[in-house]
């Protein structure tokens, strides 16, 4: 049988001794327990948790709050794992790791935020060291000194994400699994080098399904001071052969991913003897991450947690819909975290190539097309639009958009956004009236126009262009582009934010002759730019080819198309215009171009 790891001392001159004798080599980590006789359990099961000591990486720079409460021996233990110690978070360098210590009272909340606040816009690791009193905080200290057993698992237990499983947890109890298993067995029945557990709740506990991770200690509570349901006398919220103390569970790391299960002190709801963070503190875990405040965290957080191994990552991922530092963790970086990794740059709106997928742009397009009233309901490429529009939307989702689903999800969206595209430069070339086509003046009348700027490049005439985007009134009307000529009268729109259009071609033909025309765009990402032509009805003439597909192999590439432009040798001799398209991701673009016809005869 292996020596204990732990001695718990009751009297505090033996746990000064034991601390003199440790220092000189040797025996077990010494915990004072003083008169908590309740922090024995969490010892005895830490001893199943740990096989080992460790020599923790220490942080750059500690605090000390209520350094008169500490006594000489805990600093001794606690002293190693900061480089250097400064009396007041005034005195923190501006670089470096931060750990902030002192018993659960003494780390008030409205002091240790912005701490915690600027050190997570500075992108700089912070620990808290604490528990409910110092016999707690000594059994946290000591702790940090243990090496976790080898082969414990890694878990993820979640209420919320219905997912598929990923790789690097050898345990994952998802949504579906939480309904039908016996989470209290799970949670209580293995040693966790590392377990994640994510649900609703607040500071006392943490929903999952039928059962909760309760936060009840059996230290007293404060005379009068407010507690759940459970402190009046009037039982739990879930029955109690379901609760799963939180100090049971036998885990080197636990996460607690539910609103406020960390909150500091004055800023909890209830006392300290019922918060889950100091209940888990008091149990084997040597680090407890927990969160602050409200939060958002979601599966792209708890894969964060799984695969990148910090706080702060978890915390960057969350930064897309929770832009504050909402996880804090209790303790070091636990002997069962990974070694850190650099998280890479969400894979939101980006697509297997590597280009950005316009998602806001796009949507935009859609409600445009579909919910402002310029298509009407027997319009046929409409159930194509509003699937794609309804598929967009359960994809923008950040718990898709942040997670490995997201480049099969969002190809899908592109590789529709293609077809679509496609769908409509078709119907361009074979329905001069396509309601699509009426954008610019539909979405004109429903928009206010913004000052005008004046453009570098001159009109197909010479003259000055000058172009001013129209913002729609409402969030259906899409803002477009209107670019005019004192001359020629509106030469260009789009869809905002489309495909820019040049066109080359005379400015006059012969009845029966060729007007050569080269169409030129400037994608707005890599792939498919859909050009042709659309002739006005009184104009007597064939196009060819009918459309052209052409490939930009990046944002901003030039790709060009040349078409030819036979008006009928009976065609009326007057002038006439032709309007150039691109399409590419729904945006629209249409130039008008105007030419003289002459008689066949070549007679002016």
């Amino acid at each position: 049988m292996n020596a204990p790891l732990f001695a718990p001392y009751s009297a505090l001159d033996d746990y000064v001794a034991a601390v003199a004798a440790g220092a000189a080599g040797g025996g077990p980590l010494p915990v004072w327990t003083g008169d908590r006789a309740d922090l024995l359990d969490g010892i005895a099961l830490a001893e199943q948790v740990y096989g080992g000591r460790r020599s923790p990486e220490p942080a750059d720079t500690g605090v000390l709050f209520g350094a008169e409460q500490v006594p000489a021996a805990l600093r001794t233990l606690l002293d190693p794992l900061a480089r250097r110690w400064v009396t007041d978070p005034a005195g923190l360098p501006e670089e470096g790791s931060v750990l902030l210590a002192g018993v659960y009272g003494r780390l008030p909340g409205d002091e240790v935020q912005p701490v915690v606040d600027a050190a997570h816009a500075a992108g700089r690791p912070l620990f808290l060291l604490t528990g409910r009193d110092v016999p707690s905080l000594s059994w946290v200290v000591a702790k940090q000194y243990a090496q976790v057993t080898a082969g414990a698992a890694v878990g993820v237990v979640s209420e919320l994400d219905a997912a598929a499983p990923v790789p690097g947890a050898d345990v994952w109890c998802g949504a579906e699994d939480v309904r039908r298993v016996d989470v209290k067995e799970l949670a209580l029945g293995r040693v966790w080098r590392r377990v994640l557990f994510h649900g609703n709740g607040k500071d006392d506990q943490l929903n999952l399904g039928l059962f909760t991770l309760c936060g009840a200690s059996p230290v007293a509570a404060r005379p009068g001071a407010p507690g759940p349901k459970c402190s009046y006398g009037l039982g739990c919220t879930k029955p109690m052969d379901k609760l799963i103390p939180a100090r049971a569970i036998r885990a080197a790391e636990l996460v607690l991913a539910n609103c406020f299960s960390g909150a500091l002190a004055g800023h909890a709801m209830y006392d300290p003897k019922y918060l889950i963070l100091l209940n888990a503190l008091d149990g084997p875990a040597q680090t407890v991450v927990a969160t602050l405040t409200a939060c958002d965290g979601q599966r792209p957080e708890n894969l964060a947690w799984l695969t990148a191994g910090t706080v702060e990552a978890v915390n960057d991922r969350l930064r897309d819909i929770n832009p504050y530092p909402a996880f804090v963790q209790a303790g070091l970086r636990s002997s069962g975290s990974p070694e850190p990794t650099r998280q890479t740059r969400p894979a939101q709106e980006s697509l297997p190539e590597g280009e950005p997928l316009p998602l806001h742009a796009l949507g935009a397009r859609l409600s445009g097309l579909l919910d402002s009233g310029l298509l009407g309901a027997e319009y046929p490429l409409r159930p194509r639009l509003r699937a794609l529009s309804d598929r967009l939307l359960h994809d923008v989702v950040r718990t898709v958009v942040n997670t490995p689903e997201a480049e099969e999800a969002l190809a899908a969206v592109a590789k529709e956004t293609t077809s679509l595209d496609l769908a409509l430069a078709h119907r361009f070339a074979k329905h001069h009236d396509d309601p699509v086509l009426q954008f610019p003046t539909y979405f004109g009348e429903r928009s206010v126009a913004e000052a005008p700027v004046a453009l570098d490049a001159p009109c197909a005439c010479g003259r000055p262009l000058a172009a001013y985007r129209r913002r729609g009134r409402v969030p259906v009307v899409t803002d477009t582009v209107q670019v005019v000529c004192a001359r020629c009268g509106d030469v260009a729109n789009t869809l905002a934010d489309s495909a820019e259009l040049t066109v080359k071609a005379a400015e006059d033909v012969a009845a029966g002759a060729t007007l050569h025309v080269v169409v030129e765009a400037v994608a707005r990402r890599a792939g498919t730019v859909n050009l042709g032509i659309v002739l006005p009805v009184y104009l007597d003439a064939k196009v060819g080819p009918v459309l052209r597909r052409v490939q930009a192999d990046r944002a901003g590439a030039r790709v060009r198309a040349e078409f030819t432009l036979t008006p009928s040798g009976a065609a009326t001799p007057q002038a006439y215009y032709f309007c150039p398209y691109a399409v590419q991701d729904l945006g629209i673009s249409v130039s008008r171009v105007h030419f003289t016809l002459h008689p066949a005869d070549g007679s002016h």
